[in-house]
C-alpha cells in the first residue's frame, strides 16, 4: 500500500482526533467533515492499512519535519497521538518510510 502523510500526521483520510480512527468493523469508510478539502472523502480504515503486507509511506517537505521528528522520537519516544503512529504491521510485513531531506531535516 502506498500512503502519504499530511503535516498534521494524517494518513489516507484519517485525521487526528477523528472518530474514524477507531473504526474497526468497516474496511472502507466515508468522511463528510474532513478538516481539509474536499470535505467529503472515502478512506481505508486502520485495520485495512494494518493488514497490508507492505506499506510505503512517502513524506516530503519541510512542513512535515516536526511530525517526522515526533514520530521517530528524536528527543524522547512519543506516545501514539497521530494517525501515522497507528500503523502497526505484523512480523511478516514491511513498512518503509521514504523522505526527502526537508522532511527529515529535524532528525
Amino acid at each position: 500500500m502506498l500512503l502519504g502523510m499530511g503535516p498534521d500526521g494524517h494518513i489516507a483520510s484519517l485525521f487526528p482526533g477523528h472518530p474514524l480512527l477507531h473504526e474497526t468493523s468497516r474496511w472502507v469508510a466515508s468522511i463528510r467533515n474532513s478538516p481539509k478539502p474536499p470535505a467529503e472523502r472515502i478512506t481505508f480504515t486502520i485495520p485495512v492499512i494494518n493488514s497490508s503486507a507492505y506499506i510505503a509511506l512517502v513524506v516530503t517537505g519541510s512542513g512535515k519535519a516536526d511530525v517526522v521528528r515526533h514520530v521517530f522520537g528524536a528527543i524522547n519516544p512519543s506516545p501514539v497521538s497521530l494517525p501515522v503512529q497507528m500503523i502497526k504491521l505484523d512480523d511478516s510485513s514491511t513498512y518503509t518510510w521514504f523522505t526527502d531531506k526537508a522532511a527529515a531535516s529535524k532528525l
